[in-house]
């Protein structure tokens, strides 16, 4: 009986997710400067995922593109 050949398949998906960035400025516009300057898409060079299941088996997926668009900035006392 011949065994069954597995075959390899490249699945692709879009995850959503927000991330935050604690940033010490004088003010909301300098706070908003450095962020775009930190959160640049052109000055990243890599950005890695993890994802860890309930049954603590942990997947890193290769991430094949991203795009970072900052949505709000809220002063933090």
């Amino acid at each position: 009986m011949k065994a069954l050949e597995t075959k390899e398949y490249l699945i692709l998906a879009d995850v959503k997710t927000t991330v935050s960035l604690k940033i010490k400025a004088n003010n909301k516009q300098e706070a908003e400067m450095i962020a775009q300057s930190q959160l640049n898409d052109l000055s990243v060079a890599n950005v890695k995922l993890e994802l860890q299941y309930l049954n603590n088996e942990i997947v890193k997926p290769n991430v094949e593109d991203f795009y970072i668009e900052v949505s709000s900035i809220e002063e933090r006392l």
